[in-house]
C-alpha cells in the first residue's frame, strides 16, 4: 500500500512499505544537503495510563516522539544515536543507536517513555518538556549535535482523551475517533480492597452463589452486583459540558474519569465511570468483563460461562432512587443497544483482562483505610436494606432471554461475517493518486493474518518508469465490525531488485459493512502518512 515520497525533489506516489521513502534507482545520488530531521510528538501525556506508555508491544501505540531522519548527503552517516527524556517524569532513555544510514535512506526513531509514577498524583494539568538530543558523524568523519524541546502538558490523573489522530488523519470511521478506548482497561481497577469489598457484599446478597457454576447463576450474581449500586444510591450523573442529552461523553473533549473508589465515594457518575464500576465489581467475582465503547455513550458487559455475552445499561440506576430501571430492564435495554451496534459497526468492544495482559496495567492508588466503606456510609445502606435476597433477582431475566451463544472467544460478536478469503483494494492518497491490489486474509478472528500484494509503474527521479511490486504481511485481529491490523515486514522490488522498506510500522485500520462484503478505513505509516483504503470481496 503506497503514499508520496521525495527523490530528488521529484514526487512519487508508493503506498505501503515504501512510505516512508525508500531511494530506490541504483547509480543515484542525492544531492549535497544535511542529514534533516522532523520530530513529530504527543503534546498531552495521560497521566492515568503512566504504565502503558513503556510498553511497545501494546496493542495502542503509546510512543511520545516520533523522530524522522533522512539522509539527504552525498555519503553514508554513521553513528547516528538519539535520545529522550520527559523533564522530571522521567530520565533519559538509552541510546537509539543505528550503525550506518546511507544516502536518501530514511531512519523512524520511537520514543516509548518509561514515566515516573508521580505524575499518578497529579490533581491538575502540569506543564513539561520533552527533550531529544542526539548526535552523528557525517562521510567526512565530522562529529554533529542535534537537540530539540517541546512543550508538553501533563494531564491530572482522572483525565482521558480518546483518539491520538489529528483531524486530518480521521476518516468517518467511529474507530478513528476512539483509538484509545482499550486504555479504559486502565481505570477498571483490577485488586481494590473497597471495590471487592461492596461486590462481596452484593454476592452475600445473592445468596453466595459461585458465577462459574451455571449461566442462571451467573445471571443472579449480575443482577445483586447491579441492585447493590441502586442500593447505595449511585446515579446516573450528565456531563455537563456535553449539550447533547441524548450522548454521555463528547470524543472531541477531554473526559474526566473516575476510578471505581471515586464512584462508590460520591455516589455518582457518568456512563464510563458507572461501567468502570459495574466491569471492576464483575472482575471481582469471577465475571469476565467488558466495555463497549460507542459513538457518545459507553456500556458494560459480563459474560456468562457458556460464553453468553450479557449488556447491561448501568445508567439505568438513574437518579439513585426511585427513578430508575431495575436489572431486567437495564439489560434488555443493553441487549437493544448491543444490537444496534453490532449493525452499524460504529463500537469497540473492550476486553479488560486481554488488555491487562497485553500491558495496559492500573496506576498506582493511595491505599485507603480498612474501614473506609463504614466511613462513607455504605455498609450502613446496605445493611439497612435488610441484607434480604432480592425478590426475583434477575427479574425475569434468564440464559435463554440472551443473544443465541457466542464462541469463546472474545474477539467473535454477533454478527460479524467471516471476512477469510480474497479482498480487491484500492488505496488512495491525498492527492487523489490511486494504487489497486489484491489482499489474502486468513486466520481466526482473534488473530488474523493479512497478505497485500500490489504491483505499479511509477516514474522514478531519474525521469524513467520502474516497474514496482510489493508485498506487505500484517497481523491483527477483528473486534466487533473493526479490522485493525499492523505490519512489521514487507518485500518491496523495483524493476526485480529486492529494496529495503522503511516507514515500518504500518497501522492498517478497516470497517467491515455489515453484509461483510466491503470494508473501509485508512493505512498510515510510521511517519504519520496516511491513506484512505476500501476494499472488496472477490471470493
Amino acid at each position: 500500500m503506497k503514499a508520496r515520497l521525495r527523490f530528488g525533489g521529484i514526487g512519487m506516489l508508493v503506498i505501503g512499505a515504501a512510505m516512508a521513502g525508500v531511494a530506490l534507482v541504483a547509480g543515484l545520488k542525492a544531492p549535497e544537503g544535511a542529514l534533516t530531521h522532523e520530530m513529530k510528538y504527543k503534546d498531552r501525556v495521560i497521566s492515568g495510563v503512566y504504565k502503558v506508555y513503556g510498553a511497545e508491544d501494546c496493542p495502542v501505540p503509546m510512543w511520545l516522539a516520533k523522530t524522522v531522519f533522512r539522509n539527504d548527503m552525498n555519503g553514508r552517516v554513521t553513528n547516528l544515536k538519539i535520545r529522550y527524556k520527559v523533564s522530571e517524569y522521567s530520565d533519559w532513555c538509552s541510546w537509539h543507536q543505528y550503525i550506518a544510514v546511507d544516502p536518501t535512506q530514511t531512519v523512524v526513531d520511537l520514543y516509548y517513555p518509561i514515566i515516573s509514577s508521580a505524575c499518578a498524583r497529579l490533581m491538575s494539568r502540569a506543564p513539561a518538556e520533552l527533550l531529544m538530543e542526539g548526535e552523528y558523524v557525517d562521510p567526512a568523519g565530522r562529529k554533529h549535535q542535534i537537540s530539540e524541546t517541546r512543550r508538553l502538558t501533563m494531564l491530572e490523573r482522572h483525565e482521558f482523551i480518546f483518539s491520538d489522530l489529528t483531524e486530518e488523519e480521521r476518516t468517518a470511521s467511529f474507530q478513528d475517533q476512539d483509538t484509545y478506548s482499550p486504555l479504559l482497561a486502565a481505570y477498571v481497577s483490577r485488586n481494590d480492597d473497597p471495590v471487592g469489598r461492596l461486590a462481596s457484599m452484593a454476592n452475600k446478597n445473592a445468596g453466595g452463589l459461585g458465577a462459574q457454576t451455571s449461566d442462571e447463576d451467573c445471571i443472579k450474581v449480575m443482577a445483586a452486583l447491579y441492585q447493590i449500586m441502586r442500593t447505595i444510591h449511585i446515579s446516573y450523573q450528565h456531563p455537563a459540558e456535553v449539550i447533547d442529552e441524548r450522548m454521555s461523553y463528547d470524543s472531541k473533549l477531554v473526559q474526566s474519569l473516575q476510578y471505581p473508589r471515586d464512584t462508590i465515594e460520591k455516589r455518582s457518575g457518568t456512563c464510563i465511570d458507572l461501567a468502570i464500576l459495574y466491569a471492576t465489581m464483575l472482575n471481582s467475582v469471577d465475571i469476565q468483563p467488558y466495555l463497549v465503547s460507542m459513538d457518545g455513550h459507553c456500556f458494560p458487559m459480563g459474560q456468562t460461562p457458556s460464553g453468553q455475552f450479557v449488556p447491561v445499561e448501568a445508567t439505568g440506576v438513574g437518579d439513585g432512587y426511585a427513578k430508575g430501571m431495575d436489572f431486567g430492564e437495564a439489560v434488555k435495554s443493553g441487549m437493544e443497544t448491543w444490537k444496534k451496534v453490532n449493525q452499524n459497526g460504529r463500537f469497540n468492544l473492550v476486553d479488560v483482562r486481554k488488555c491487562w495482559m497485553d500491558g495496559i496495567a492500573n496506576p498506582e492508588l493511595e491505599p485507603l483505610p480498612p474501614d473506609i466503606l463504614e466511613k462513607w456510609g455504605i455498609v450502613a445502606l446496605v445493611e439497612g436494606s435488610g441484607r434480604r435476597a432480592l425478590p426475583g433477582p434477575a427479574r425475569g431475566v434468564t440464559a435463554q432471554d440472551l443473544a443465541p451463544r457466542t464462541p469463546a472467544s472474545p474477539a467473535v460478536l454477533q454478527n460479524v461475517p467471516a471476512i477469510a478469503g480474497r479482498w480487491a483494494y484500492t488505496v488512495t492518497a491525498p492527492d487523489g493518486r490511486m494504487i489497486n491490489g489484491q489482499m489474502q486474509i486468513s486466520g481466526q478472528p482473534g488473530r488474523l493474518q493479512l497478505t497485500a500484494v500490489a504491483a505499479y509503474p511509477m516514474l522514478g527521479s531519474d525521469g524513467r518508469m520502474h516497474q514496482f511490486r510489493e508485498e506487505d504481511y500484517f497481523v491483527g485481529r477483528l473486534s466487533g465490525q473493526s479490522l485493525v491490523a499492523q505490519c512489521t515486514n514487507a518485500t518491496y522490488m523495483m524493476d526485480g531488485l529486492q529494496m529495503p522498506p522503511q516507514g515500518l510500522p504500518l497501522q492498517l485500520n478497516l470497517v467491515i459493512s455489515p453484509d461483510g462484503r466491503s470494508m473501509q478505513g485508512h493505512v498510515s505509516n510510521a511517519t504519520g502518512m496516511a491513506a484512505v483504503v476500501v476494499a472488496q470481496r472477490q471470493q
